[in-house]
């Protein structure tokens, strides 16, 4: 028979062990449902969702970028939301925060930020596998009239990215040779 003190010291354990883990075990996917309600507010919105099966199939069509499939070959995910918004304030300070708090997690650095009042909040950040290299990356884009996530999950080559940068849509942030900004 267990008693209840047994009951208690098992959940706790299994709370230091977690805890304990390196930062490259953690989730580099973060939880972004609680975006899902600012769809009805929103003038567009832009949702993408490729799995590990949907990025392997999307490398084939990647046959002409031979540095665009070398780059997407090690993702296990990529998550994009993006809301565009007829007036100002249709997202709250909780949403942001919401992601924001994911993002003070052990293990994930900021590499790029840019702040403006006129313009908003722009934030590039790794997760760090703990082992010198990254485990994931976030993009994250705070304007008035628009709120843009991209979550990109697995091992990012930031030379391989830098070296598509303005090139296939992708814009330039700064992340080549000369470090980011």
């Amino acid at each position: 028979m267990s008693s209840p003190l047994s009951h208690a010291f098992v959940p706790a354990a299994l709370v230091c062990l977690l805890a304990a883990l390196p930062a490259s075990a953690q989730q580099a996917r973060l939880k972004l449902d609680h975006l899902n309600a600012l769809a009805a507010k929103a003038s567009e919105v832009v949702e993408v969702t490729l799995d590990g099966q949907a990025l392997a199939m999307g490398a084939k069509f990647l046959e002409k970028e031979p540095e665009a499939r070398a780059l997407v070959q090690g993702l296990t995910g990529i998550y994009v939301k993006v809301f565009e918004f007829e007036q100002p304030g249709a997202y709250t300070s909780a949403d942001v925060e919401a992601i924001r708090s994911q993002l003070q997690a052990p293990g994930w650095s900021r590499i790029v930020q840019v702040k403006s009042r006129k313009d908003g909040d722009v934030g590039v950040y790794v997760l760090s596998d703990g082992k010198g290299g990254n485990a994931g990356m976030v993009i994250f884009v705070a304007e008035a009239k628009e709120l843009v996530v991209v979550n990109i999950v697995g091992p990012i080559d930031l030379e391989k990215l830098s070296s598509l940068e303005g090139r296939m849509g992708i814009p330039k942030v700064g992340l080549g040779k000369g470090g980011a900004k």
